[in-house]
C-alpha cells in the first residue's frame, strides 16, 4: 500500500529530506567501493565485504543500521544485475552496448529509505521513522512519525519504503505486508 506523507511540520520535512541525501551519499559510497574493486582487480565486492568497508563511513553512521544495510544491498543487487547482463551478452542473448555499469547518483539527488522488519516500529497509530544516535546528536528532532493507515493494523509488515517524489517536494511511503493466501473453490 502506498500513501503520501502528510501532517509533518517544515522542520520534520527538512529532516526527512536530509535523510534522503545521506541515503544517496551512502549509495554512492557503496557503489564506489564495488566499482573500484571491479576496475582494479576485475572482481566483484560482495555485500558482506562492502558492508565491512562502508560501515566506517559517516553516512552509514548517520542512518539507522538497518536502513544503511538495505542501501548496500541495493548496490549489491545492481551490480549482480550488471554481471548477469554481461553473461547474457557473452552468450549472444543481449547486446553489449546496452549493458551499462551502475552509475553514481547526482550530487543533488535523493535516494529512498528502505526499512526491513528490524527497523519497523508502529505504536499508537503512528509509524516511527528511525533516527540513528549519531544523527540525533546534531538534530533537535528526536523522532519522526507518520500516521499509520488503520486498515494495516495487525498486518505483518515485511518492508517499508519512503520515497522522495518531485525532487523532494513530497514523499510517498509504501508498506509491504504479508497477505494470507486464500484458495478459491471453483467448480
Amino acid at each position: 500500500q502506498a500513501n503520501r506523507i502528510k501532517g509533518m511540520n517544515k522542520q520534520e520535512y527538512q529532516v526527512l529530506r536530509e535523510l534522503f541525501k545521506i541515503s544517496k551519499n551512502l549509495y554512492n559510497v557503496g557503489l564506489y567501493h564495488v566499482r573500484q574493486r571491479y576496475f582494479t582487480e576485475k572482481l566483484f565486492l560482495t555485500y558482506e565485504a562492502n558492508y565491512h568497508v562502508s560501515k566506517m563511513n559517516e553516512n552509514y553512521k548517520l542512518l539507522q543500521a538497518g536502513i544503511s544495510q538495505q542501501i548496500l544491498k541495493v548496490v549489491d543487487r545492481s551490480f549482480k544485475s550488471f554481471f548477469n547482463l554481461l553473461k547474457e551478452a557473452q552468450r549472444g542473448e543481449y547486446r553489449f552496448q546496452d549493458v551499462k555499469m551502475p552509475k553514481y547518483l547526482p550530487k543533488d539527488g535523493l535516494f529512498p529509505l528502505i526499512l526491513s522488519t528490524n527497523a519497523i516500529r508502529v505504536k499508537e497509530g503512528y509509524f516511527y521513522i528511525p533516527l540513528s544516535n549519531a544523527y540525533q546528536k546534531g538534530c533537535k528532532i528526536k523522532e519522526l512519525k507518520v500516521k499509520f493507515p488503520p486498515q494495516l493494523e495487525g498486518k505483518k509488515l515485511k518492508e517499508v519504503r519512503i520515497i522522495p517524489k518531485a525532487k523532494g517536494q513530497h514523499f510517498d511511503i509504501q508498506y509491504v505486508y504479508e497477505q494470507p493466501f486464500e484458495t478459491a473453490e471453483l467448480d
